[in-house]
């Protein structure tokens, strides 16, 4: 705070909040005008909020200022992580954490960087919601433990969050065509090499599917695929694919996979999907 002609106690520094309210009161003003400049700091004392005006003193008086926002309202998040259990990065296992925030490419920190005070500091972000998503990986760069969902910043204020990381499991996924007495492979059915099968799990004891209403997509010719961020339990498996007219599914009555924690089949153990021509 700045009152031209006036020494202020502390250098006129004062807390945002004293006694439970915002502001301070100031003793032994002498009638007259007076003008005042405040200046809001964050915790890096840069200037985030300011006002300007004049007040006049004729007995006590209160002044009531909305400071305005100045400069960058970008600011930072402080995140932590946890896993099942309440344990430890060495208990479960995790060695580093790759975190992605929006469209940004994912980084890779340290594990215990989200497990000490007062966490892992982001680059400053626009005030607002955001992307972010965890992956924590073993010494061997496995995936263990995921999340993702939404990140709030605020204007000027960093912000704290704590996540908790659940554990993950994967599956393979490969398919064919059948038309009920021939099965064909993707170059059969689509020499084109442009069709595309969608691929969704649906979770037997939620009923949710992991990818929503509109499925995981993937080119034909791309099978196997593997999928790393599963939560473990049981699944059944939907294909659909189109190609021109013709319409290709898979049986909805198939047995439903079993994802198991920390197990990831590879492309050589994929589960052959048949799906048939409707």
């Amino acid at each position: 705070m700045e009152i031209p002609g006036e020494s202020l106690h502390n250098g006129g520094r004062y807390a945002c909040n004293t006694g439970g309210v915002d502001g301070i009161t100031l003793h032994d003003f002498r009638p007259g005008s007076y003008t005042y400049i405040l200046t809001a700091v964050d915790v890096s004392n840069r200037v985030v909020y300011e006002a300007r005006g004049t007040f006049r003193i004729d007995g006590n008086v209160t002044v009531r200022a909305d400071l305005m926002g100045q400069g960058d309202p970008a600011s930072y998040a402080l995140l932590n992580w946890t896993f099942p259990g309440n344990a430890n990065c060495g208990q479960a296992g995790v060695a580093s954490v790759d975190i992605t925030l929006d469209d940004q490419e994912p980084a890779n920190f340290p594990c215990f960087e989200g497990q000490r005070t007062p966490g892992l500091q982001t680059p400053d972000l626009a005030p607002g919601e955001h992307f972010i998503e965890f992956i924590a990986r073993d010494a061997s760069g496995h995936p263990l433990y995921y999340y993702n969902g939404g990140l709030v910043t605020q204007a000027y204020n960093p912000v704290s969050a704590t996540y908790n990381l659940y554990a993950v499991g994967g599956a393979a996924i490969s398919w064919r065509f059948s038309d009920g007495s021939v099965t064909r492979d993707c170059a059969q059915v689509d020499p084109s090499g442009r069709m595309e099968v969608g691929v969704n799990f649906q979770d037997t004891a939620t009923g949710e599917w992991v990818y929503g209403a509109l499925g995981d997509w993937q080119l034909c010719q791309n099978k196997p695929i593997t999928y790393s961020f599963l939560r473990p339990g049981t699944y059944k498996v939907s294909l659909y694919a189109k190609n021109g007219n013709t319409e290709y599914r898979s049986n909805s009555n198939m047995a439903p996979i079993l994802v198991r924690a920390h197990q990831f089949p590879g492309p050589n153990d994929a589960l052959e999907v048949t799906m048939f021509r409707q």
